[in-house]
């Protein structure tokens, strides 16, 4: 992948959907990581500039509410666009400074993939970006390539 190309980080503590979204999205003109939780994303967000973040607002432990405070405190410039997943069910308030767009679950897979190769690749790169490390996706990619079989 080009150090030009956009990034995209997926927070979903279910295993099952994370790698769903993760194996839809890697097929776009992307390079794709995923965290399960808070902690790991921002350790994320730290090392790389991401053009999306996609967060699953039903995380436990307020973790998604916990997540965006953290990240707009430690990135107030920042140029992601956050889509935010909830469910449609759940009573949250999401402060609408802290998301970009808010969808509802259930997703339609074609529909989002195409919603965030579009958005990730109008969302401009930051002035001076962080020289982020290779992307989950492009290792995926060369084991695609062997054969091999990973989770």
């Amino acid at each position: 992948m080009a150090a030009s190309e956009a990034r995209v980080l997926i927070i979903e503590d279910n295993d099952a959907l994370r790698a769903m979204l993760f194996t839809v999205l890697r097929h776009q003109p992307l390079g794709v990581d995923t965290a399960i939780g808070a902690e790991d994303a921002l350790e994320k967000t730290r090392q790389c500039d991401y053009a999306l973040i996609l967060i699953d607002m039903n995380l436990p432990d307020d973790e998604s509410i916990s997540f965006l405070t953290r990240f707009r405190e430690e990135r107030p410039d920042g140029t992601s666009f956050i889509l935010a997943v909830q469910d449609p069910n759940q009573e949250m308030a999401i402060d609408s400074t802290q998301v970009s767009a808010i969808v509802n679950k259930p997703l339609e897979i074609d529909t989002l993939a195409h919603a965030v190769r579009e958005c990730a690749l109008v969302v401009p790169l930051p002035d001076e970006p962080l020289n982020c490390p290779p992307a989950e996706s492009d290792f995926r990619s060369r084991f695609d390539d062997s054969g091999a079989f990973f989770n």
